[in-house]
C-alpha cells in the first residue's frame, strides 16, 4: 500500500483509496499454509502480513462465527495497512496526468506506435 498512500496528492485526484485493513479468513489446514506462504513472500516485500491462529482472529473480530459456522474460522491473515482503490479512479488519475504532460489520448482507438521526442 506503500505506493497507493501517495498516489492521490502525485495525481491531484481522487482514487478514493481507503486504507481499513485487511484480514483474509481461512478455513482449512491448506489454505492457512497457502496464507503463511503468501504472507511470508509479502514480508519479503515490505509489506506488513501476520499469519494469525484462531484466538488472535476472535480477539480482533469476536462477532464471528466460529464454531457453528458452515465454514468454521481457523485463522487468517491479515495486513493492518491494506485497503483498496477504486480502478477506474487510478486509471482516469494516470490519464490526468499524462494529458498534463502533453500525451494525447484517444479512446478506442488502436495504438500502432509510438513517437518519442528525442532530448538534447
Amino acid at each position: 500500500m506503500k505506493l497507493w498512500e501517495g498516489l492521490e496528492q502525485d495525481f491531484n485526484y481522487n482514487a478514493m483509496v481507503s486504507q481499513r485493513g485487511v484480514l483474509n479468513l481461512c478455513h482449512s489446514d491448506p489454505q492457512r499454509d497457502a496464507y503463511a506462504r503468501r504472507g511470508n513472500a509479502m514480508r519479503l516485500h515490505g509489506v506488513d502480513a501476520e499469519l494469525l491462529d484462531q484466538a488472535a482472529v476472535q480477539k480482533l473480530v469476536p462477532f464471528l462465527n466460529f464454531d457453528s459456522a458452515r465454514f468454521p474460522i481457523q485463522g487468517g491473515l491479515l495486513q493492518r495497512r491494506g485497503g483498496t482503490a477504486r480502478h477506474d479512479a487510478v486509471a482516469w488519475g494516470y490519464a490526468r496526468g499524462a494529458s498534463d504532460r502533453g500525451v494525447d489520448i484517444i479512446q478506442n482507438c488502436e495504438v500502432l506506435g509510438l513517437r518519442v521526442p528525442q532530448m538534447a
